[in-house]
């Protein structure tokens, strides 16, 4: 791995902890933060500390590959911002045995009328053959 990639990933797995601590420590005090933060500490108690920092880290590549994704067009911070913001979005804290990265959506159906009718009937010509004699 060179150098400014190991430091680029270092630097983003920092991040992700940074942000984690701060969700966890220092909620908005809006409903969905003060959750957010006791999920989180929740998992602290079932996992222990050293173990959610490790599977914070393992988010690493996700993060990075969703910034590079975006970083041309975002305008606030990766660290103060974007970072804590991903968490929020892409983070299920359900099990707080394992939190884990949530799957991306599908995107929506560019067409849903199209799909959205009953299943075509079969065509005329692939009827089933004629026993002879009939």
């Amino acid at each position: 791995m060179k150098t400014e990639t190991l430091e680029s990933a270092l630097e983003t797995a920092a991040c992700l902890w940074e942000a984690v601590l701060t969700l966890r420590d220092h909620p908005a005090t809006d409903p969905d933060a003060i959750a957010l933060a006791l999920a989180i500490r929740e998992t602290c108690n079932v996992i222990g500390t050293a173990s959610l920092r490790l599977t914070v880290v393992g988010w690493t590549d996700a993060v990075e590959a969703a910034w590079s994704a975006v970083s041309d067009r975002y305008d606030l911070s990766f660290d103060w911002d974007f970072v804590p913001d991903w968490i929020v979005r892409h983070i299920d804290w359900s099990d707080p045995a394992h939190p884990t990265i949530r799957p991306e959506p599908l995107p929506p159906d560019p067409d849903p009328a199209a799909n959205s009718g009953p299943v075509a009937a079969a065509s005329s010509g692939l009827r089933p053959p004629v026993p002879e004699g009939n």
